[in-house]
């Protein structure tokens, strides 16, 4: 299926209270978040979000770049205007959790988070984030969440430097991407909830479903690949990642600067 986006199949199958409600649909733009950032925080509300069929300049973290055929996916952004900056790497992984929780309710096992911010499934790359935040001051005028999934696109460029998939690979049919949508942002609403009222388990539910908690793994911060092994211990209220040495020094470590590879 290749199609144009739904808007009114969207509209009927949403059931947000308020996340979505505000719905921008564009045939093809750059890029959702760059789009975003160059608005005047104005002319959007808490809660819109921005879809395109066919981004021409996607990006995923570091600039790089992100392939996504046209009318086969979803690529958007959720923007937000929170009243602090406090504890925004915790958002973005939170949406990682929710985006895991809705695929898991279309059937789909082993769906995993790659930290920081990469959505696997059996250790393919189907979707990712991107999380940018606009400031005013100390205050945040507009956070930014980009999110690209792959769903139901079966091919992929050989220039990638993972092995993607795509929902509809793993399930065995094509998905309505307007159905997925609604479920998404159902489920972001309840997180965003639940990241607002700083809920204790939060961070709990958000570390179970993160490749390599729990286990020794080796671990690369800045680029450069740390000696020796390392127990991730999954993240803190501040999204910091917490790891244990081979001589039980905990260390921990800001959500850009680490990443993390599970023994396979």
């Amino acid at each position: 299926m290749n199609s144009q986006f739904d808007l009114n199949r969207y509209r009927a199958k949403l059931k947000t209270r308020w996340l979505g409600a505000d719905f921008v649909y564009e045939p093809e733009l750059k890029s959702t978040n760059t789009y975003l950032k160059k608005m005047d925080s104005s002319g959007f509300d808490h809660g819109t979000v921005l879809l395109t069929d066919h981004q021409t300049q996607g990006r995923g973290q570091y600039e790089r770049s992100w392939e996504s055929q046209r009318g086969k996916n979803l690529t958007f952004t959720v923007a937000f205007k929170p009243s602090s900056g406090d504890r925004l790497p915790l958002l973005t992984l939170t949406f990682a959790f929710g985006i895991v929780r809705a695929l898991k309710r279309l059937d789909i096992e082993n769906v995993r988070i790659k930290w920081p911010n990469d959505i696997l499934i059996n250790g393919k790359k189907v979707g990712g984030l991107l999380t940018e935040t606009v400031f005013l001051g100390q205050k945040p005028d507009r956070v930014l969440i980009g999110i690209g999934l792959n769903v139901n696109q079966e091919t992929f460029g050989n220039e990638l430097n993972y092995e993607a998939t795509s929902v509809k690979l793993e399930k065995g049919k094509e998905v309505r991407r307007e159905d997925l949508l609604c479920s998404l942002l159902q489920e972001f609403e309840h997180q965003y909830t639940r990241w607002t009222r700083r809920e204790s388990d939060l961070c709990k539910d958000v570390n179970s479903t993160i490749e390599g908690f729990g286990q020794w793994v080796t671990a690369s911060m800045n680029g450069t690949v740390k000696e020796g092994e390392f127990k991730f211990l999954g993240m803190n209220e501040k999204a910091e990642c917490v790891m244990l040495n081979k001589e039980l020094d905990v260390k921990t470590f800001s959500y850009e600067q680490i990443r993390i590879f599970p023994r396979r």
